[in-house]
């Protein structure tokens, strides 16, 4: 069972999204909170697996209220759940600690799928998120030297939320050479995980 709450200001919003997870084998909803004052009062004492969250709360930005909940709950798992594709807004977000980054504009099936998915330790986005974010390493020249094109690449499979065997039937290789390139992506850029990688490629500009 996958625990979730939810933070938006629109009651419809809200409510709408508690019934698909209640009707929904496998989910449950936690917490319904109108603003970023109340889920961080609530939260901590009723936990959820999955935070998904608006990008623009009544009382303050989403991503300080995913900054500041992460302060205390590092496990939480954060969907950003909104209308907004601001690219700045977009990587504020990642550099907050969010995992996923979703519209509003969505099937029922797509919500859960993407639940599942980074509660499993993935990144999922929109596909109008992740053309954005793509369309950001187009743009650019490597800006981290020390990967490799193929590194690069790898990269940019990456912050579209790939599992390693999509990554792979992309770049026509297997899921252990993904793992490979991953690995030294991971030792070059300094860090542990996905979600560590996409916050040192957001800070340098290439998402």
């Amino acid at each position: 069972m996958i625990s979730v709450a939810i933070v938006d200001a629109k009651r419809d919003v809200r409510e709408g999204v508690q019934g698909i997870l209640e009707t929904s084998d496998g989910f449950c909803c936690l917490g319904s909170y109108a603003n970023g004052q109340s889920a961080l009062k609530g939260l901590p004492d009723c936990p959820s697996d999955v935070l998904l969250i608006e990008t623009d709360l009544p009382d303050m930005q989403g991503a300080d209220c995913v900054r500041l909940l992460l302060e205390e709950m590092p496990g939480l798992r954060v969907i950003m759940f909104t209308n907004s594709l601001r690219e700045e807004q977009i990587f504020t977000a990642f550099k907050a600690g969010a995992l996923g980054y979703i519209s509003k504009t969505f099937f029922p099936s797509c919500l859960l799928n993407a639940i599942r998915d980074v509660k499993a330790g993935g990144a999922p986005m929109s596909p109008s998120v992740a053309k954005r974010v793509v369309t950001s390493f187009s743009q650019l020249e490597n800006p981290l030297p020390l990967l490799s094109k193929r590194e690069f690449d790898v990269m940019a499979l990456l912050c579209k939320g790939y599992s390693y065997r999509k990554i792979g039937e992309r770049l026509f290789v297997s899921p252990n050479t993904v793992r490979f390139h991953l690995k030294n992506i991971y030792r070059k850029l300094k860090v542990n995980s996905r979600h560590e990688a996409l916050i040192k490629a957001a800070k340098v500009g290439m998402v």
